[in-house]
């Protein structure tokens, strides 16, 4: 396994990782439809957000994004074969340790608030708290910097 930066070569493959995800699989058009396109993640990317990508044999087994202006974790994903393997773990240390580099005290990300989602449980385990707060579908966790007390 190699963990590396993405780069804007990596957004088509990206985004077909997305699409294959265990519990909260969208289609191409379903993200569209979210404004989350090609052209709007090269944007991002552009933009002050950065994201790294875990490759296996070439190939991208997962992915997570974060926006350097807000804080927010704006994606984690994991291709299913890939699974409980420490992927997910590894990548989001990697967005966490360059949004808090950057002086953030919070961090925050949407989550599917049914605790039968194994996201659900998975970041808990990390130390990301609920807020009660709700976003679209999903609720609003936040992990506080413990260097920030």
């Amino acid at each position: 396994m190699r963990f590396r930066e993405m780069g804007q070569e990596d957004v088509d493959e990206v985004l077909h990782v997305r699409t294959l995800t265990r519990e909260n699989a969208l289609t191409l058009d379903e993200l569209a439809a979210m404004r989350i396109t090609p052209e709007s993640v090269r944007q991002t990317l552009n933009t002050g957000s950065k994201g790294w990508v875990c490759e296996e044999d070439g190939e991208i087994v997962g992915f997570t994004m974060g926006a350097a202006d807000s804080g927010e974790v704006l994606v984690l994903a994991v291709l299913p074969e890939h699974e409980g393997r420490g992927i997910g773990r590894k990548l989001l240390e990697l967005v966490q340790c360059w949004l808090l580099s950057l002086g953030h005290r919070e961090l925050w990300l949407v989550e599917n608030p049914d605790p039968s989602i194994r996201a659900y449980g998975f970041y808990r385990r990390l130390g990301w708290c609920p807020t009660g707060e709700l976003r679209d579908d999903g609720q609003i966790l936040r992990l506080r910097n413990s260097g920030s007390e």
